[in-house]
């Protein structure tokens, strides 16, 4: 008779130590809202005390963890938000009253491809969680809307590349019950497949806007391609280690917008000059910073030499200054009988006698800002 009694106590004993009362009552509080993915961590207490119970964290219907409660009767439950929920505590037939999430979804816009004329290009879109919403994509030209699309959890639209223009690209998702809408905008520009020398384009005023936006050396903004463009052109070729052709192509273009950012070799001066013979530019300094840049021609006639090393401006001519070796314009010299000059030519590549060629539009600029004592590296 004792053993079926103690059999019978075992058989009654909840799952979780001592048995529910009816005045036995479960909390749980959540985070309001989080990023998906995220840890987040729920609060609650068993009421009365249990020792050692073991509280279950349900989504739903579907267990997640569970988590013994501590001496008081509180406990504390982490897990990853991949879903609002709605999520409740249990214990030994006890819950909560349920609790929601809000998710904040993840949303991946980028562009693949190249924004040029005729090339491939397209949208790539990603959601996560996949069931988070619906997702819609505009692709908006000259304020009227060329395509829409609606997606499930990830995707790509193509974008004609038939013309020149702004193209902005909106993405919105519809969010499901427990999570938050969001949205993403992109905007590219396409641009030409080929500017050359002789090119006449509104797309060569594109290209200078953008070259000197990243420093460098540029006549008047204008349509034609002429040779004061093609300078510039040669100008970022050499720093961004492209072939030296001053073709502007898709190559070039996708460059433009991840572009090598060059950085003095010489942090003092603050303000001075550098001459790079390897990639054949000219740094002008300030701050600290590149703040111009550029192309430049040193010795490439056999028998000669641009000197290396640290010097200054010593002397400065305002007009031509005749030498042996030829004419030079607004000459501005740093040792010896070596300038830094204007050239109506300044090939993309070593054919100086020795000075530092730079173009005449580049010279007129800094004839006038560079001061005398201006410390000059050449290396």
């Amino acid at each position: 008779m004792r053993r079926l009694t103690l059999l019978l106590l075992v058989l009654m004993w909840p799952a979780g130590g001592l048995a529910a009362g009816p005045s036995a009552t479960l909390t749980l509080k959540g985070p309001g809202a989080t990023r998906f993915g995220h840890r987040i961590e729920f609060d609650g207490r068993l009421t009365p005390v249990v020792p050692g119970a073991r509280i279950s964290l349900f989504r739903g219907d579907s267990f997640v963890t569970a988590k013994a409660a501590r001496s008081d009767g509180t406990f504390r439950i982490a897990v990853r938000a991949e879903r609002p929920g709605p999520f409740h505590a249990a214990w030994s037939g006890v819950s909560s009253p349920p609790v929601t999430v809000q998710i904040h979804p993840l949303l991946d816009v980028h562009l693949v491809g190249t924004p040029v004329v005729g090339k491939s290009l397209a949208v790539s879109v990603r959601l996560q969680p996949a069931d988070a919403g619906a997702i819609r994509v505009r692709v908006v030209r000259s304020g009227h809307s060329a395509v829409e699309r609606r997606l499930r959890g990830a995707g790509s639209v193509r974008l004609g590349t038939e013309a020149l223009g702004r193209v902005r690209i909106l993405v919105d998702v519809v969010a499901g019950p427990g999570y938050a809408p969001l949205s993403r905008t992109l905007a590219v520009t396409l641009r030409p497949p080929l500017l050359s020398y002789g090119s006449a384009s509104a797309a060569v005023a594109e290209l200078l806007r953008a070259l000197g936006a990243l420093h460098y050396a540029i006549p008047r903004v204008q349509a034609t391609f002429d040779g004061d463009v093609l300078e510039s052109v040669y100008a970022f070729e050499k720093v961004q280690g492209l072939p030296r052709t001053g073709v502007v192509d898709a190559a070039l273009w996708a460059r433009l917008d991840r572009p090598r950012m060059p950085s003095p070799r010489f942090p003092q001066p603050a303000d001075h000059l550098e001459v790079d013979k390897a990639h054949q530019v000219l740094y002008v300094v300030r701050g600290g910073q590149v703040a111009l840049i550029s192309p430049v021609s040193t010795a490439g006639i056999a028998g000669y030499h641009t000197p290396v090393g640290r010097f200054s401006i010593y002397r400065k001519v305002p007009g031509y200054d005749p030498s042996p070796l030829g004419v030079l314009y607004k000459p501005m010299y740093f040792v010896g009988g070596y300038a830094i000059h204007g050239n109506p030519s300044v090939p993309p590549y070593p054919a100086s006698h020795g000075c530092v060629r730079v173009p005449n539009f580049v010279i007129e600029r800094l004839y006038g800002s560079e001061p005398y004592g201006e410390t000059v590296f050449v290396y």
